[in-house]
């Protein structure tokens, strides 16, 4: 699993070091907004760094998720940085709400020399609670909802 996890850092990363522009135009077709999930479990590891934070939520089931946050400048200069790491510690139960990976034939679809496997248990953040609410972070709500009808 580590080394699908790493193939998926390193390739997130060098879609991040394409320019601004098309890396946040690439991002809706690495996660798919039409299918949003809230999970729910313990911090196992957070790695704050850039171009992207990476949290590993044990769920009560055993099942391992990254979810994919922001970057250490973005969560930085955002003034998150800190609380976030007060609140997002080893065995710290959190909620996260975000929208999950595509699978890697989907993304193939649109990047061609795509050659890693993405680990399915990844998710793109819109949200992350403390249970105990000591913390709380979260997108702006989105000035349009995605179409999900389109095939």
């Amino acid at each position: 699993m580590r080394q699908k996890l790493v193939m998926l850092a390193v390739i997130l990363d060098i879609a991040a070091l394409s320019s601004t522009a098309y890396a946040h135009h690439s991002h809706p077709y690495f996660y798919d907004e039409c299918k949003s999930i809230t999970i729910e479990g313990r911090v196992e590891r957070v790695e704050f760094k850039d171009p992207h934070t990476w949290i590993v939520l044990r769920l009560d089931d055993g099942t391992a998720y990254t979810v994919d946050w922001a970057g250490l400048r973005g969560l930085t200069n955002n003034r998150i940085i800190g609380p976030a790491k007060d609140a997002l510690v080893y065995g710290a139960r959190v909620v996260v709400t975000g929208d999950r990976i595509r699978d890697t034939a989907q993304i193939r679809e649109h990047f061609a020399d795509f050659k890693s496997v993405v680990n399915p248990n990844t998710v793109d953040p819109s949200s992350i609670r403390r249970m105990d609410d000591s913390f709380h972070w979260a997108l702006p709500p989105r000035a349009s909802p995605p179409n999900c009808d389109r095939k």
